[in-house]
C-alpha cells in the first residue's frame, strides 16, 4: 500500500492547530505567571504541570477508548471536532483574565480554571488526531507518514515563533486570538477532508465491546519488555526536552542580561529556528528511518541533541544560538518522527489507539515530572542555567534505554497482526 500524501497533509492541519496553541502556551504562559502573577520558578513549574497531569490521565484513556467507538463519522472524528474548537475558545480567554479580574487570588483562580478547561479540551482531541495517522497509513510507511504530520506541526510552531509570538509579545490577547482562529479553521479542514470509515486501512464495522483497560492490562507482561524500554526512553528524552521548552524563554527574558523584550524575542527566534529545521527535516527523518532503521536514526538524533544543548550552555551570541538550535531541530526530528511509529508498530491494527495512548502517557508523564523538578532545582541553585546540564543527563539516560529496544523497527519487517 502507498501513502495518500494529500490526505496526510490535510490531516496534518489538526496537528498544526494543536501545535500553534501549544507553542504559544508554553512560551507565553510562564511569562504571564512570573511577570504578572509574580510566581516563583517552582510554582510556575507546577502550574505549567497541571495541563500535563490532565493530559497524562485523559489522552491515553481517550485514545484507547476511541478504538472502541463506532459512529457515522468514525472512531476518532467525534473527539476531534469537539475538542479542538473548545480548546481554541478557552485558549483565547487566557490573556484577558489578568486584565479583567486582576492578579489577586480570585484572578489567579479564574485564570487556572480557564487553563484547566483548555487543557481538558486539548486532551480530548490530541490522542485521536494522532491515532488517525496510523489508521490511514500502512505499517511500513508510518515513519514517513509521521513525518508529514510533524511537518504540519512544525509549521504551526513556526507560525508562532516567527509571527504570532512576536505579535503576542506586544499584544497577548491578539496573539492568542489569532492562534485560536487558526485552530478552529484547522479542525474544520480535518473534518471536511477525512472520511474516516472509508479512508482507514482497518476499520471495524461494529463497536468493540471489550473494555479498553483490558487491552492495556494485556500488555503488562515480559513479552512486551521492548515496549516498556521504548516508553522509558521516550519518558527520559521528554524530561530533557521539557526543561528547555518550559524555561528557555523565561531564562533569556529574566537572566540573560539583555533587554527583556529583546531577549524574549531572541529566545522565540531560537525556538523558531529549531521548529523550522524540525519541519524541514520531518519528511527526510522518516525516509532515513526506512533506509537505515528507526533505532539507528533516533540514536543519531539523541547525539545531536546532546551536542546542541552542550553548546547552548556557553553562549548568548545570536548567530551561534541559531546554529545550535538548528542542530537541535535536526536531532529532535530524527527522534520524534520515529518514536511514535516504533511504539504503534509493536501492536496490532486494532490497537492503534491503545499504543498511541501509551506513547502519550510516556511523553506527558515526563511533562509532569520535568517542569516542577527543574523549577525546584533552579530555585535551589538560584538560576535557571541548571536546565542545560539537567537536559544533557536525561538525554544520555534515554540513549541507554533505547539501546535495549529490539522490536518496532521498520527494517526488520516484523509481521503486524490484524
Amino acid at each position: 500500500m502507498k501513502i495518500n500524501y494529500r490526505k496526510l497533509f490535510l490531516l496534518g492541519f489538526g496537528f498544526m492547530g494543536i501545535s500553534v496553541v501549544w507553542a504559544l502556551y508554553n512560551a507565553d504562559v510562564p511569562v504571564i505567571l512570573q511577570g504578572q502573577f509574580k510566581m516563583s520558578n517552582f510554582t510556575t513549574g507546577w502550574i505549567m504541570n497541571i495541563d500535563n497531569i490532565l493530559a497524562v490521565t485523559l489522552i491515553p484513556i481517550i485514545a484507547a477508548y476511541s478504538d472502541k467507538v463506532n459512529t457515522r463519522i468514525g472512531r476518532r472524528m467525534p473527539f476531534i471536532i469537539t475538542g479542538l474548537p473548545l480548546m481554541a475558545v478557552f485558549f483565547a480567554l487566557i490573556p484577558w483574565i489578568p486584565a479583567f479580574f486582576g492578579t489577586s487570588a480570585s484572578g489567579l483562580a479564574i485564570f487556572m480554571v480557564t487553563v484547566i478547561l483548555m487543557n481538558i479540551s486539548a486532551a480530548i482531541s490530541r490522542g485521536p488526531v494522532i491515532a488517525l495517522m496510523p489508521d490511514i497509513v500502512p505499517p511500513e510507511q508510518r515513519s514517513p507518514g509521521n513525518g508529514v504530520i510533524n511537518f504540519m506541526g512544525g509549521l504551526g510552531s513556526l507560525l508562532v515563533y516567527f509571527g504570532i509570538g512576536r505579535i503576542s509579545s506586544e499584544n497577548r490577547p491578539l496573539g492568542f486570538a489569532i492562534a485560536s482562529a487558526i485552530t478552529i479553521i484547522a479542525a474544520l479542514i480535518v473534518f471536511k477532508s477525512i472520511n474516516e470509515p472509508k479512508d482507514a486501512i482497518y476499520y471495524q464495522p461494529e463497536a468493540d465491546k471489550t473494555p479498553w483497560w483490558r487491552n492495556v492490562h494485556a500488555l503488562m507482561n515480559r513479552s512486551y519488555k521492548d515496549l516498556w524500554s521504548m516508553l522509558l526512553a521516550i519518558f527520559l528524552w521528554f524530561i530533557a526536552y521539557n526543561a528547555i521548552e518550559t524555561f528557555y524563554v523565561v531564562y533569556m527574558t529574566l537572566e540573560s542580561g539583555l533587554n527583556p523584550i529583546v531577549a524574549e524575542n531572541m529566545a522565540k527566534l531560537n525556538l523558531g529556528v529549531m521548529s523550522l529545521v524540525f519541519m524541514v527535516f520531518a519528511l527526510p527523518s522518516g525516509w532515513l528511518a526506512n533506509r537505515f532503521g528507526r533505532k539507528r536514526t533516533m540514536s543519531v538524533g539523541l547525539g545531536f541533541m546532546i551536542i546542541a544543548v552542550a553548546g547552548i550552555m556557553f553562549t548568548v551570541d545570536a548567530l551561534w544560538l541559531n546554529i545550535l538550535f538548528a542542530l537541535a531541530g535536526i536531532g529532535w526530528a530524527l527522534i520524534n518522527i520515529n518514536s511514535l511509529p516504533t511504539v504503534v508498530d509493536m501492536g496490532s491494527l486494532s490497537e492503534v489507539g491503545v499504543f498511541t495512548g501509551l506513547y502519550y502517557f510516556a511523553s506527558q508523564a515526563a511533562s509532569i515530572v520535568s517542569p516542577p523538578l527543574i523549577g525546584f532545582i533552579s530555585d535551589m541553585a538560584k538560576t535557571k542555567y541548571v536546565m542545560f546540564p539537567y537536559a544533557i543527563i536525561f538525554f544520555l539516560l534515554s540513549f541507554i534505554c533505547l539501546m535495549n529496544v529490539r522490536k518496532g523497527d521498520v527494517t526488520k519487517k516484523e509481521p503486524i497482526s490484524q
